[in-house]
């Protein structure tokens, strides 16, 4: 009997035009003067997407906790750029984050990118740190090692999926608690599946990102 192969990951590719590519890189310019890209020998590039659909928030890990980790990572390494993401609507929350590291290799691009800008920081970028959110399968269509955050829902179903994914998921005994069975409700009030995720375990996630990408 015919046995229908494994499924595979999608081979879709996000390719930004050399105009998208210059328009990004002149946001990062204006954001960090003097900045270049890791792939020219210049400085490595982090972001954090702190944010989640309205719909679902028990899915945001702290926003304390992204500015922890901010303050961790450009204590890690004196060429790292930070940069926190994130639409029209959520501009002035990551620009708070931002603002609380304290540090000029940290910034924020919220507010300032189309769809199109998105996916081309996500080329110029080495890893991503977000929220079980859709940045984290827009991600997926380019080069970009993603560190996705799961607790309320399982990746199993709604992870990522691509060979730079990298998911922190606590497993908790009382997660998942929704899904499309239960038209994404939940009576929880305090989603300790996401406060089990520490910032040494995000930290630690990164560096890993990191050092795979030495290795090819």
């Amino acid at each position: 009997d015919w046995v229908p192969p494994p499924p595979q990951p999608p081979q879709s590719r996000f390719e930004p035009s050399d105009r998208q590519s210059e328009r990004v890189a002149a946001l990062l310019e204006a954001l960090f003067p003097g900045w270049k890209p890791s792939s020219e020998g210049g400085n490595r590039l982090v972001l954090l997407n702190a944010n989640a659909s309205d719909l679902l928030p028990l899915r945001r890990w702290e926003p304390e906790r992204y500015a922890a980790l901010a303050k961790r990572l450009l204590a890690w390494d004196a060429q790292l750029r930070v940069v926190f993401t994130g639409g029209p609507s959520e501009a002035e929350a990551a620009e708070r984050l931002a603002e609380e590291a304290n540090d000029p290799r940290c910034a924020s691009a919220a507010g300032k990118t189309s769809l199109d800008d998105l996916l081309t920081l996500y080329h110029f970028a080495d890893v991503l740190v977000t929220n079980d959110s859709g940045p984290a399968h827009f991600a997926c269509l380019t080069p970009v090692d993603v560190v996705v955050l799961f607790g309320p829902e399982t990746p199993k179903l709604f992870g990522a999926v691509g060979p730079r994914v990298h998911i922190l998921y606590a497993k908790t005994a009382c997660s998942p608690c929704v899904n499309a069975y239960n038209h994404r409700t939940t009576r929880c009030r305090r989603p300790v599946c996401m406060e089990r995720i520490d910032v040494d375990a995000v930290f630690e996630a990164v560096v890993a990102a990191f050092a795979r990408r030495r290795g090819g």
